[in-house]
């Protein structure tokens, strides 16, 4: 009896940190990555929130439909506690839909924090999903307090877009980034339009914060550390440092995918490797050869 008490009570922790849920196939997740902090999961796509003294501060909605489970799991990790603000990491409409829904739940006047190019672009783009930000940040930055708990707002770079903001939470040493470096995975498609030397660089400069988690918007479960940031610059020099030199060789396009994904096999347990890869690579040559 006493070892079917423990099992019992091992299930109960599980679900209590761990909530995992399938919605019409798709798959849906919420957990803590640090004190305070919990990280959802929604299809491919991942965002945090914090709880604070003086309420929850919700980071991207991702969509409608993902911003209706982050009802929940804020609701479900912190009840009765108010909503005290909407952090938008940038403008893109995959990251940035859904604060409607969680202002529906939490109130209209919750205020919508972004970076000065996001609330321009977001009034060109005129979506009514997508409500305005109220609040602005500027390339230098800011800090948001909340009761004992501090949120910086770092600008460090335009490698995926010049609206970008990182986020650092010194009190759990924990930083969210989004699209420009993912955990353990390949960049999104053939990356179009990105300046590949500009995101190394952005990347790069994530190492001058001070922090030891990651949370991601894409990629592997769960946080990385310092060294998955590392292993992001690493991948994107090598993929620069073997298109580079084939495309010197005389290979055409087709060529140079080849050798790439023979010279470079360590990444073929990164998530999205097969369906990925090889456009990456073809996206580096495209942008290697226009240089």
């Amino acid at each position: 009896m006493k070892i079917l008490r423990l099992k019992q009570l091992a299930v109960l922790f599980m679900l209590l940190t761990f909530n995992s849920v399938v919605v019409n196939a798709t798959p849906v997740e919420w957990y803590p990555i640090a004190n305070d902090v919990y990280q959802l999961r929604y299809e491919h796509h991942y965002t945090i929130f914090v709880v604070t003294q003086k309420g929850v501060v919700a980071f991207d909605p991702l969509s409608d439909e993902a911003a209706e489970h982050l009802v929940h799991a804020i609701k479900s990790v912190a009840p009765g506690k108010p909503l005290a603000a909407i952090i938008y990491s940038h403008w893109h409409t995959d990251h940035a839909t859904g604060a409607n829904v969680l202002r529906r739940e939490f109130g209209s006047d919750i205020p919508i924090i972004a970076h000065e190019r996001t609330l321009e672009r977001l009034k060109t783009l005129n979506n009514n999903d997508i409500p305005l930000p109220t609040r602005v940040v500027g390339d230098k930055g800011e800090i948001l307090h909340y009761g004992g708990t501090d949120v910086e707002l770092h600008y460090i770079g335009y490698g995926h877009t010049n609206t970008m903001l990182v986020t650092r939470l010194p009190k759990q040493r924990l930083i969210y980034i989004v699209d420009f470096a993912n955990n353990d995975s390949t960049g999104w498609r053939d990356m179009p339009g990105l300046p590949l030397n500009e995101l190394v660089a952005m990347q790069q400069r994530l190492l001058n914060l001070d922090f030891d988690k990651v949370a991601f918007g894409h990629g592997r479960t769960g946080p990385g550390d310092r060294a998955t940031i590392k292993r992001q610059i690493t991948y994107y020099k090598d993929l620069l440092s073997e298109v580079r030199t084939a495309t010197k060789n005389g290979l055409s396009e087709d060529e140079v995918v080849t050798s790439v994904v023979l010279n470079l096999p360590q990444y073929r347990g990164w998530k999205n490797y097969d369906r990925w890869f090889k456009m990456n690579v073809r996206g580096v040559y495209r942008w290697v050869t226009k240089q």
